[in-house]
């Protein structure tokens, strides 16, 4: 069954999308837009943050957006399973678990390492906790074998692959929905015009999303995209590449008066300059940002949202910027961590385990 109800922002965009585009409910929309005073070094910067980190119970941040259309794409196709791949920290992972098998999906994770922290450590435990089945690749590169060693596995179920981050076509129709929000809260008079946006860029379905939403809302309003990995998997054509198929996608769905890429693609801006010696390590600059933000009540990671923060701060110290500059907050803003009673770095398959120093 499809279910759209009529307060979706992209559906009241496209009404003609409410037949051919399925959707399940798993936030708590609209989320809400905040005004909050920056302490830096002496000098006051206020900023609006977009609190998707507070928007879905159990695990919030920006995965739930895609997820909603993932999910509800995959159960109208009769997918039983989902397969996915991230970092052993990934949130999308965990995102995918979790919500995942909420809705009663099996789940499959395929995960490649990264630096060990806590963090890390805490996210695979919770992989474990919400029922997925862990499967090791050994570096990023052997993520697509993976991939398909697990689909294979289970070729006599429904399977469905949902990409790294959820960054497909159908992920990405999260985030043009949530612009389409933002603009509706600005219209409204409810939340003033940003400057700006400011997100962290992985695999880009967000940053993608944001732009196309505002684009066809008519909003001017500049996308800062930070990344945070790689370079050959964040760049200026892996986006273009995503927002041009969202584009023609959407238009095959039956939206109309969808706008052109050329107008999307000139409304985002990437920096290279926040990923310090690569993914999921601290820098200096973003270890600063988090404390900044601490002390105004935001907590954020030092993979994502603490390289985003600190292009933010940045921007608000460089001579003549104006304006009032939104952040998308991305992290959730806290984690189901009563799931992790009784679980143990032992209960994780070997590979894992080991990688964890517990075998």
């Amino acid at each position: 069954m499809i279910d759209n109800p009529s307060g979706i922002p992209l559906f009241t965009q496209s009404p003609e999308l409410r037949a051919s585009v399925p959707h399940l409910p798993l936030g708590t929309y609209p989320s809400a837009v905040e005004r909050i005073d920056l302490e830096d070094g002496g000098r006051r910067i206020p900023i609006l943050v977009k609190r998707d980190d507070l928007a879905a119970d159990g695990y919030a941040g920006n995965k739930v957006r895609k997820l909603e259309f993932i999910l509800a794409d995959a159960r109208a196709r009769g997918m039983t399973r989902l397969v996915t791949a991230g970092a052993t920290g990934s949130h999308h992972a965990f995102a995918t678990a979790y919500h995942g098998r909420n809705a009663g999906f099996d789940v499959s994770l395929v995960l490649f390492p990264q630096s060990i922290t806590p963090h890390v450590r805490e996210m695979l435990l919770l992989d474990v906790a919400a029922g997925a089945e862990l499967r090791w690749a050994s570096r990023l590169e052997t993520v697509p074998y993976g991939l398909w060693r697990a689909r294979f596995a289970y070729r006599r179920e429904a399977s469905c692959i949902v990409p790294p981050g959820g960054s497909s076509e159908t992920g990405t129709f999260g985030y043009i929905n949530g612009a389409l929000e933002l603009a509706a809260q600005i219209r409204s008079g409810s939340v003033e015009r940003p400057s700006v946006i400011h997100v962290a860029a992985g695999t880009l379905g967000t940053a993608a999303g944001i732009a196309i939403g505002l684009a066809w809302a008519d909003m001017d309003i500049p996308v800062i995209a930070t990344r945070i990995t790689a370079r050959m998997l964040t760049n200026e054509q892996t986006l273009a590449v995503l927002v041009r198929s969202t584009l023609k996608r959407l238009a095959a769905s039956g939206a109309r008066d969808v706008p052109a890429a050329a107008s999307v693609l000139s409304g985002i801006t990437m920096r290279h300059d926040q990923i310090g010696t690569g993914y999921g390590r601290e820098t200096a600059v973003g270890t600063h940002a988090a404390a900044v933000f601490a002390a105004a009540g935001l907590r954020l990671d030092a993979t994502y949202t603490a390289k985003a923060a600190a292009s933010l701060l940045a921007d608000a110290a460089a001579a003549g910027k104006d304006g009032m500059p939104l952040f998308w907050h991305t992290l959730s803003a806290g984690a189901p961590l009563g799931l992790l009673r009784g679980i143990s770095p032992s209960d994780l398959p070997h590979p894992f385990a080991k990688y964890l120093g517990a075998a």
